[in-house]
């Protein structure tokens, strides 16, 4: 049975190389009226929500691969042809890797949905560690709805377990507003709930805030997401000290280090095994993407080998999947703080916010007046900046939008522009017929 909105059973399953507080014991699948039931019940249940972070059709491949496929960045070379059409912005409702991403974000909400409304009332559990456990499935049904908001503009939002199909059936779509007020109050409840501020595989305080200064750049609050950014370099983050070491093959702690999802070589990523020739080269960084590297970019010679005219993505690399993907790291924090201030006219702290990047990637630092003159042209670095820093890890597509320059950017024909939100997948709308199509699909 394929897991929509209506989810009669729980997956709880451990994420082996997660930190140690998430490890206990495996079980299989559970009734969700055995499930949850006392302590042991609800961090297992915890470790069933980050486990969804791993799926294939999300973290784990699709959701990074489909944002810079959509894109610029990314280009398909391999013989699944769903993800053709994604390159070829030619989207139908039907597309296995839209439909795969949708249904893993709900499967993921699902898991999160029954954390928080079964562990309150546990049993047998101190209030600290209730509440981190709270704290931890806020962050993460935030962060599910974000991730949904970004592909597909306003969205079904449940917020507490579905338990009937009749249920299912009656959702409608949230507007894009509701859904980022809703965002907004999951992180606020995180942020009051949550105690730790330092743990990298699952959600922390600094972690809230990175993640909160990512959704109102989206919003377009630029004094808010400057605000959040402020906290979270004030927490005790540092760039780490070579671009390559955040990109390790068992994925290595750095001090940059703020969310990452754990992979293993039995729960791992398919990252590395698509872009490289070794795997099954099923996407592969576009030429546009390696010319727009400056000349001594240290990122470029890490993240694209050229052969004869073909090119691979070594960003990852390994075929075997064991690296710890990033969902947010400083270096992105630092960009969203720079284009916030840029935002507001504040252009040298903009400048000087962006230039330690370049200045680890062996690039001179910009200088206000000389190199950049003016708020479009420190813009124009900053998205720069953030194409090449974070190319390859799923953000170009999502900035190209909020930017509103997905169409010019890749000559999108005006008969192809309602292609930048996704479609709602036709599937979903066979259980829920409510649902409102996206214009032109």
């Amino acid at each position: 049975m394929r897991m929509r909105f209506f989810l009669p059973a729980l997956a709880i399953m451990t994420a082996t190389g997660c930190d140690s507080a998430l490890q206990t014991e495996p079980v299989d699948r559970v009734p969700v009226d055995q499930a949850i039931i006392d302590g042991a019940g609800a961090r297992a249940a915890l470790i069933g929500a980050y486990d969804a972070l791993q799926d294939l059709s999300y973290y784990g491949t699709d959701l990074l691969v489909l944002g810079d496929l959509s894109a610029d960045n990314a280009e398909h070379v391999g013989t699944y042809q769903y993800l053709g059409q994604v390159d070829r912005n030619q989207l139908q409702s039907d597309n296995t890797a839209v439909t795969g991403l949708w249904e893993s974000i709900y499967a993921a909400i699902g898991r999160t949905n029954l954390v928080l409304a079964r562990v309150p009332d546990v049993p047998g559990l101190a209030d600290a560690e209730r509440n981190q456990i709270l704290g931890e499935a806020h962050f993460l049904r935030a962060l599910h709805y974000h991730n949904l908001v970004k592909f597909w503009g306003g969205v079904p939002m449940p917020l507490a377990p579905v338990k009937s199909a009749a249920e299912a059936a009656a959702f409608t779509r949230a507007s894009v507003d509701e859904v980022y007020t809703q965002i907004i109050a999951d992180l606020d409840r995180a942020e009051q709930l949550m105690t730790n501020d330092s743990q990298t595989r699952q959600a922390s305080l600094g972690a809230v805030a990175a993640l909160r200064a990512r959704v109102l750049l989206y919003k377009g609050d630029w004094a808010g997401a400057e605000a959040a950014a402020d906290k979270v370099l004030g927490m005790g983050y540092s760039l780490a000290g070579s671009y390559s070491s955040l990109f390790t093959p068992d994925g290595s702690d750095t001090p940059e280090d703020i969310f990452r999802v754990s992979f293993t070589p039995q729960e791992y990523n398919e990252m590395g095994y698509y872009y490289l020739w070794d795997g099954r080269s099923e996407v592969a960084p576009t030429e546009d993407l390696r010319d727009s590297y400056e000349s001594g970019d240290i990122r470029r010679d890490w993240s694209i080998e050229e052969d004869d005219g073909d090119f691979q993505g070594t960003k990852f690399p390994t075929t075997i999947g064991g690296e710890d993907l990033h969902v947010i790291r400083l270096a992105e924090v630092m960009l969203i703080r720079a284009e916030a201030l840029a935002r507001q006219g504040k252009l040298g702290a903009a400048v000087a916010a962006y230039n330690p990047i370049r200045e680890r990637a062996d690039l001179a630092p910009h200088i206000l007046g000389a190199d950049v003159t003016g708020q479009d042209a420190v813009l124009e670095a900053i998205w720069h900046e953030r194409r090449v820093e974070l190319a390859m890890e799923g953000d170009r597509w999502p900035d190209l939008v909020r930017t509103g320059r997905a169409a010019s950017v890749l000559g999108l024909a005006a008969d192809r522009v309602y292609q930048t939100l996704y479609p709602i997948p036709a599937s979903e709308k066979v259980v829920s017929p409510l649902l409102t199509q996206n214009p032109g699909y």
